[in-house]
């Protein structure tokens, strides 16, 4: 647990397929945006393509930065990329479910505090 006042520095992948975004769940939790911590010494981006292929399986180099804000203690690196159908994601490592949602049914409830702050935070992205 970090402690308080203390920054963080996450990298999160936003990963698209026409109007459905990518959420992943670990056990006994809410669902996120593919993602996690930059090591120290670590490029967001290389955290950003370590993570992703480490929680679904998906191995891609040229994803495309979209910004980095602050939300909370959390500093976010976000990136995005588009997903073709020949392509699925694949619950690895901590992560035991992947799922694909519409953009326009993405609620703070159903997700982590820390994607809701995202959400929040109205992205174009993110907005159907």
């Amino acid at each position: 647990m970090s402690k308080p006042g203390k920054l963080r520095s996450r990298a999160t992948v936003l990963c698209f397929r026409g109007a459905r975004v990518l959420l992943v769940r670990r056990k006994s939790r809410k669902w996120n945006f593919p993602g996690g911590g930059v090591k120290p010494h670590e490029a967001p981006l290389n955290a950003a393509i370590r993570e992703l292929q480490e929680e679904t399986g998906i191995c891609r180099e040229r994803l495309v930065p979209l910004c980095t804000l602050r939300a909370g203690d959390i500093v976010h690196h976000i990136f995005t990329m588009q997903i073709d159908e020949r392509d699925h994601p694949v619950p690895q490592n901590e992560i035991v479910a992947c799922k694909w949602v519409q953009r326009e049914k993405l609620a703070p409830s159903l997700l982590k505090p820390a994607a809701a702050a995202l959400l929040a935070r109205e992205l174009p992205a993110l907005i159907a």
